[in-house]
């Protein structure tokens, strides 16, 4: 899902480090988080961020989505930057969409396939509802990176015309936005940060390839939005958890507010002033090979690794192969290395089967040729990735089988909007000067 058809002369392993170990933070975190237990023949939830909130200032630690979103932006800046002469903004756009939409759309339809096959032998709703919100909740992140992909010519043209007064402008309209929600309480305006605060941390991304956030100024924004991000917290309404705890009155995820944004600018600020003594340490050939495998399927094991939690669930507690320590006691913090040493194992697994059968599993999703005009292919691309956005979305809020009903409308959106994006037009076009 990454581009690496990137030459050499500007591949920047730092970033591919980055992207690696940022996803990385974000699985383990999600393992930890899947605090388990069984009684009574049914599966319960225990929340560490509620019954011990001193946890909630480890979420700064696993919160790093922000530095995938800055790779992310630099990464499409480079193709952008290095894309063939004859090769249209549409037909840009549409390859770099059908890669992450292709393993998303087959993960999709198994979980969907999982869903209807549990449902015809009767499983009970409750459990097949959390179950299956369990491996879709990640979801909301891949439907926000192909909206904001889809939208890197605008960012591409707004930075080239304004340069860093754009984030400043987003920083602006994302504070306005907190003001209106939490001052306000207009709770719907809110859901336009969310498009506004990955859209920021893609465009420094962005910035970055462009050489504005270089030298000192990536320093300064890090301490500077440091200072900002303890205040936020501590005088401000924000909470200190940065992802969403049950019964909170601020949500600093649901939707991302201006204590995230700070977060995000502290990790961008840190990550991209390291970056030359990341590359110093990257020279070595097969250093770069490893992240180069490390990057191909990384991707791949953020979209499966809630598979392995539901695996390993229903194979160690009912049986009581699993221990059910008491949460919070040393005996639960020593299990929750063993639980993620367990889900590593079988995720590797997972991953080998994955790879074998890499041509479905990691295959970009086809287009279709077909004989409309250029205008038409082009509205049909923007408008199935905003469906794709948008039930991406739904199925991570609610799950693939909210209520335990199987998700039909949602599912019709997901599939109309991936249809629309794989129609590409075969009509003749202009060459790009």
């Amino acid at each position: 899902m990454t581009d690496t058809e990137t030459t050499t002369a500007v591949r920047n392993h730092s970033m591919d480090l980055y992207r690696v170990v940022a996803l990385l933070f974000v699985v383990v975190g999600h393992w930890m988080a899947a605090s388990l237990t069984y009684s009574d023949g049914g599966f319960w939830r225990d929340n560490p961020l509620v019954d011990m909130p001193w946890t909630q200032w480890l979420t700064w630690i696993f919160q790093v989505v922000p530095v995938f979103f800055v790779v992310a932006g630099y990464a499409s800046a480079v193709s952008w930057a290095h894309r063939s002469v004859a090769e249209s903004r549409q037909e840009w756009l549409r390859r770099r969409l059908v890669r992450p939409i292709g393993p998303t759309a087959v993960y999709i339809v198994f979980a969907l396939v999982v869903v209807a096959v549990l449902r015809g032998v009767g499983v009970a709703g409750s459990e097949l509802d959390f179950g299956a919100w369990a491996v879709a909740m990640h979801l909301w992140f891949l439907g926000i990176y192909v909206l904001v992909v889809a939208l890197t010519p605008v960012a591409v043209a707004a930075h080239r015309r304004w340069g860093l007064w754009v984030p400043v402008a987003m920083t602006v309209a994302i504070a306005a936005i907190d003001v209106a929600t939490i001052g306000a309480h207009l709770q719907y305006v809110g859901w336009l940060n969310y498009l506004l605060v990955w859209g920021l941390l893609y465009q420094l991304g962005i910035a970055w390839y462009d050489g504005k956030l270089r030298g000192w100024v990536p320093v300064a924004l890090a301490l500077c939005s440091a200072i900002v991000l303890v205040l936020l917290v501590t005088v401000g309404p924000y909470p200190v958890s940065m992802i969403g705890v049950p019964g909170a009155v601020v949500d600093n995820t649901g939707p991302p507010n201006l204590a995230l944004l700070s977060l995000g600018y502290v990790e961008a600020g840190v990550v991209l002033a390291a970056v030359p003594a990341v590359n110093s340490l990257l020279k070595s050939a097969r250093v770069q090979r490893f992240l180069v495998i490390a990057n191909d399927n990384v991707m791949a094991l953020y979209l499966w690794h809630m598979v392995p939690v539901v695996i390993v669930a229903l194979a160690g507690y009912p049986t009581g192969l699993l221990p059910q320590p008491t949460l919070g006691t040393a005996a639960w913090w020593w299990f929750r290395l063993g639980w993620v040493a367990i889900l590593a194992v079988v995720a590797a697994v997972e991953l080998a089967l994955l790879w074998w059968g890499r041509r479905l599993f990691s295959a970009p999703l086809p287009t279709i040729p077909v004989g409309i005009p250029l205008w038409l292919g082009e509205a049909f691309l923007f408008a199935g990735t905003v469906a794709i956005a948008v039930t991406m979305s739904v199925f991570a809020a609610l799950g693939f089988a909210p209520g335990g009903r199987f998700p039909v409308a949602v599912s019709i959106g997901f599939f109309v909007g991936v249809a629309l994006v794989a129609l590409a037009p075969t009509g003749r076009r202009r060459t790009r000067a």
